[in-house]
Order: structure tokens, then sequence, then C-alpha cells
């Protein structure tokens, strides 16, 4: 750390700043400020006469004053023609303020008193409205709010370089002004018990010349340390929230809202992390849940994205409600939203952030879920995701009691998302096939048996329309007198079975196929029964017959919603009826293909 001599203006380094006693600037640029080369050479034509010498000459007088040795500017006082002594000195900033024995904070657009004669150390009213005092850049620069958090010594100067206040008299006002709570301006290890979307609020409306800037002047704030990438334009935020990630559990990381552009254009889908300080605009009166629910905190960087072990919720807009443990505007709490797709999870609705449902209503048995969110999602690959919900298909089951789902098989699994029991196309624009080996237990008195049912469902590209096609399955059961009316055809597609080969290598076949079984009616059931039979010998020789009747029927809704995009509904439903009497029964099977001896 190079300090300056304040009697000589000479520059000293010392490998441990800590040793020594000083005095350091917080300001902001102007033109024609003194370099780390000028310093060194004050000898030379012009240096002295730079507008920026004089805020080193007033720095260094008033520590003088102050019994003082050394000042720090950081406009001299580091060589930023050496990429490493500047990478140190950002990654060192906080800290180099903090240990500081007092920080002057010029503001140069602040006018002067009008009564010029102060007692510095005298207790007196604020000399200036919050407006005017909040007015001045040096609030709204990115820099300066570690220069005002991390030292605990810090004295005001207005235009004139008149001290009128100092942090401790005026915390009310600075809390008022910059969103930061008084415990945190009072003292800098608050930092600590703070929540990250907090302290990201705080920069929200803060300002940096250079892009990369907005990240790196957050480094002390969180206790990060980092390389320089200038050039890396926004990738600096995201790397550093990275690096937030690796060092806590804080899902407040993950609380930002994005802004929600009148008229449309904003991204439907987003990545996990936030692109700028500003999307935590609104998260400064964020507090942590008393309500005593407790969400999983385990997330780990990967190179799949973030990897959460948490419990999630079902939304009613067909998405995942992933619980912060935050609540904000009284007790609403704090939640995202995840949509599935092919790859893992992306986030949903990015400008919405409260959930109005109570979380504490929800089953708090919950199992916790494994989930990958991706860190990034562009505005192309939102688009791809929005084209990728296109023709959806959701499976709707409705049962009586009688009858209950035992066991579902998607195929392909990757395409599936159990949590709200849909298939998500690959590509829309190309036909697509899927299938669900269903298996339904039906259980009416002394009857407990179960049905097994093929929904098989898609979209052709040929024909531009949906279809859903539902069969009976055969399978080795002890019931003798089972019957099925509708069981597949032999000569039915698997279209699922080598989806990969499908897709790519046979493209052209499978299109065939797919079309074939949208038009051929064999291949177009919508409705399976089964039949299972059962004949009593009761007393004095009479025979008394009983059935048990199946009925499982699918159909198929097409819904529009916003942006053109069209997703479908296969709604399957079912009833169990016991059926007596022999004409009954002879009346079923007359029906249902099958014979019973009665």
């Amino acid at each position: 750390m190079w300090l300056i001599n304040t009697q000589s203006l000479a520059l000293q380094e010392f490998v441990d700043p800590s040793s020594v006693e000083y005095a350091i600037l917080s300001h902001t640029w102007e033109d024609e400020e003194v370099t780390f080369q000028d310093i060194n050479n004050l000898e030379q034509s012009g240096v002295r006469l730079k507008t920026g010498f004089s805020k080193i000459v007033k720095t260094c007088e008033i520590a003088r004053q102050m019994d003082l040795r050394f000042a720090w500017v950081d406009t001299c006082c580091i060589d930023k023609s050496s990429s490493a002594e500047l990478s140190e000195a950002i990654n060192s900033m906080f800290s180099w303020y903090k240990h500081s024995t007092v920080c002057f904070v010029f503001l140069s657009d602040l006018p002067a008193l009008e009564n010029s004669v102060l007692q510095p150390n005298s207790a007196r009213r604020f000399p200036y409205s919050q407006e005017t005092f909040g007015a001045c850049r040096w609030f709204s620069r990115g820099w300066t709010l570690q220069e005002l958090i991390a030292p605990d010594h810090v004295e005001f100067f207005n235009s004139r370089w008149e001290q009128f206040c100092r942090k401790y008299d005026c915390l009310e006002i600075l809390s008022d002004i910059t969103g930061i709570s008084r415990s945190v301006l009072k003292s800098s290890s608050s930092l600590r018990r703070t929540p990250i979307a907090v302290k990201m609020s705080w920069a929200a409306s803060r300002q940096t010349k250079r892009i990369e800037d907005r990240a790196y002047s957050l480094l002390g704030i969180f206790d990060i340390n980092m390389p320089m990438i200038y050039g890396e334009g926004h990738k600096a935020f995201r790397r550093l929230q990275e690096e937030v990630a690796r060092e806590t559990n804080d899902l407040s990381l993950f609380a930002w809202r994005a802004a929600l552009i009148e008229g449309g254009g904003a991204q439907v889908f987003r990545g996990i992390f936030a692109r700028s300080p500003a999307e935590f605009s609104t998260c400064s009166g964020m507090r942590r849940s008393s309500t005593g629910i407790e969400p999983q905190r385990e997330f780990t960087l990967t190179n799949k994205g973030v990897r959460f072990e948490t419990k999630l919720y079902k939304h009613t807009q067909g998405a995942y409600v992933m619980y912060l443990g935050f609540t904000i505007h009284g007790n609403v709490p704090v939640c995202i939203f995840l949509k599935r797709t092919v790859d893992g999870f992306i986030r949903s609705e990015p400008w919405s952030m409260e959930c109005e449902e109570t979380i504490a209503d929800v089953d708090k048995h919950r199992g916790v879920f494994t989930v990958y969110v991706q860190k990034e999602v562009s505005l192309q690959e939102d688009l791809g995701f929005q084209k990728r919900m296109h023709r959806s298909f959701r499976i709707s089951i409705g049962f009586p009691t009688s009858l209950k789902l035992e066991t579902i098989e998607p195929s392909p699994e990757y395409l599936w998302d159990r949590f709200h029991s849909t298939f998500i196309s690959n590509d829309p624009d190309k036909s697509f096939a899927a299938k669900l080996h269903i298996v339904v237990r039906g259980t009416d008195g002394t009857f407990n048996e179960t049905f097994p049912l093929t929904l098989t469902l898609g979209w052709t590209s040929t024909l531009q329309k949906p279809f859903a096609v539902l069969y009976g399955t055969e399978q080795s059961t002890k019931m003798a007198k089972r019957s099925i009316q509708n069981v597949p055809p032999s000569d039915f597609p698997d279209l699922v079975k080598d989806d990969v080969d499908w897709e790519r290598s046979h493209e052209n076949e499978f299109e065939h196929t797919i079309s074939r079984v949208c038009l051929d009616p064999r291949l177009q059931s919508k409705e399976v029964h089964f039949i299972d039979g059962k004949m009593m010998v009761l007393h004095r020789g009479i025979r008394k017959s009983s059935a048990w009747a199946a009925n499982f029927k699918v159909e198929l809704e097409t819904h529009e919603g916003d942006n053109g995009v069209v997703t479908y509904c296969a709604s399957l439903s079912g009833e169990l009826a016991k059926l007596e009497g022999r004409d009954a029964v002879m009346n079923a099977y007359s029906y249902v293909p099958g014979r019973l001896e009665l």
C-alpha cells in the first residue's frame, strides 16, 4: 500500500498498512486528477496546477492537524499501469478504509455554508436539508458505498472544505438517504448479519464509469476476493454472485426481481442469478422469516447450474414455487418461480417474487427435491424455452374412490415433469410422441385387481394436430375371466422405443408413422373396457353371476395462452361398477369381447 507523507507529499510503501495510522480520502473523481506517475514527479511542469492536486494538499493539511503523518488518496496512491497492483488495491479497498484512522468525505458539489464560522467540536443542528445533502453525486457513486460503511470515523466536508458533520452524528439522515441500517453505519461488523439481498439493494441505484466496477466495488461489502477482468462486462456481476454463493447459504442471493417492461419485451425465463444490483432495488425491507417454516438452505455451484436440495410447491400457473425463507411487505413470503425444462430448471416470471399464498399452509412433510437451476438464460434461449412450452402435454387424472392410481411410468422420462404431470416438447416444430404406462387399482368390497393402461400422445407436424390414444394392456393375471375391449392392434407402432433414432436418423420414417396413427381409425382408441367375471353357486343349486366392469376414457383439450403458446391437456377418467345377475353380466360381455360360462 502506497501512502502519502503529509509533510513532503512523497509516496512511501507499506507492506502492512495496519501498522501505521493514516487518513483516507473519499470523493468523486473530477477532471485533471493527479495520477501515481504525477505524484512521483511533482516538479514536472503542470502537475501542481491540476484541479485534483488541491484535494491532495488539503487532505494532507487536515491530516497534519490531526497529527497524522500519512494519507491515502485513490487517484495517486494506486499504480494503475500495473494490473496486479490495481487488482490488489481493489480487493483490499474495504480493508484499507476500515483500518484508516479517519476518513475525509469531500463533497465537491455541496455548497459552502452561509455561516462560515463553525465550531467543529460543538453540538449543532445539521446545517443542510436532507434533500440538498442527498443530492450530492457522492451518494450515487458505486465505490463510495464501502467508503461510507467500512471506516468507523468519517468526517464530511463541503466544497469549501468546511467540516460540517461526522458520520456518527447524522446516522438517521445517512440511513434515510442510502437505505443502510443504522446498525451497519455504526459498525461494519453488522454486515455479516445482513441478508445478501438487502446489501445488494444499497447498490441498486449507484453507478460506476465502467460496467465491471458495479461488481468490483462490492467485493468488500461481501468480504469476497476475485480477480479483475476488465472487458468482461456484465459477467463480472455474475462472477461476484458465484463467489458469494461459495461462501454463504443465504438464499436471499436469489431474491432479485427483473423489471417488467410495459407493452411486453421482458424475458419470461431467466437464470438463477441477477444481471445487476438494480434488480435488488425492492429488497431493502426484506427480513428473515419468523414463521418457523425453514427452507432447505443447501445449494452448490456445479457445471449443470446451481444445485438445490429444497422443497418445492405447486403454483397455479404450472410452475414450481421455491420458498427462500424471507418475508417482505409485512409477512408476505419471498419465493421464486421455477419452470422445468429438458435440462433442468429455469426461473419463470422473474418480475414476480412474493407468493401471496401462505407457505405455512402447505404440506410440511413434503419431500426434498434435488434440482439444478441454470445460471443464465439469454434472450435467444428465453425465446427457445417459450417455444418449448408450446405444444406441451399435461396429463389430468380424475378417478372415483374405487379407483386408485398405483404406478405411472413415463417414456421418454427426460421429457416428463412429474410434479406437474406434463410432457415437455423437445422441439415444438417437430413431430413428437410420448407414452405413459399406467396401472390403476380397483377395489370394491372383495374385489381388488389392477388395470394396466397405455396412453400414447403426441403431435404431428404434417397434419398439424395433436393426438391421444388409450389402450388396455394384456397381463398375466389370476383372473381367468377377464376380457378387455381395445388392446393395441398388432401393427400399432412403438413411437417411443427408439426416441433418439426416431428424432434424428429416421425423421421421415417417424413422421410417416406418427401420421398413420392419427389417420387410421383402428389406431385411435379413446376408451378401454375391462370385464372381470365371477360365478357364485348358491344353495339348492341356484347359480348367480356377477362381474366388475371398469371403464377408462381419455379426452384431449387444446388451450391457447399468451404469446401464441398452445398447450394440450389429456384428461383420463374412469369408473368401476359391479354387475349382478345373469342378464347384466351377459350384456356386459356382449359389449366387451370375451367368453364366460354361466
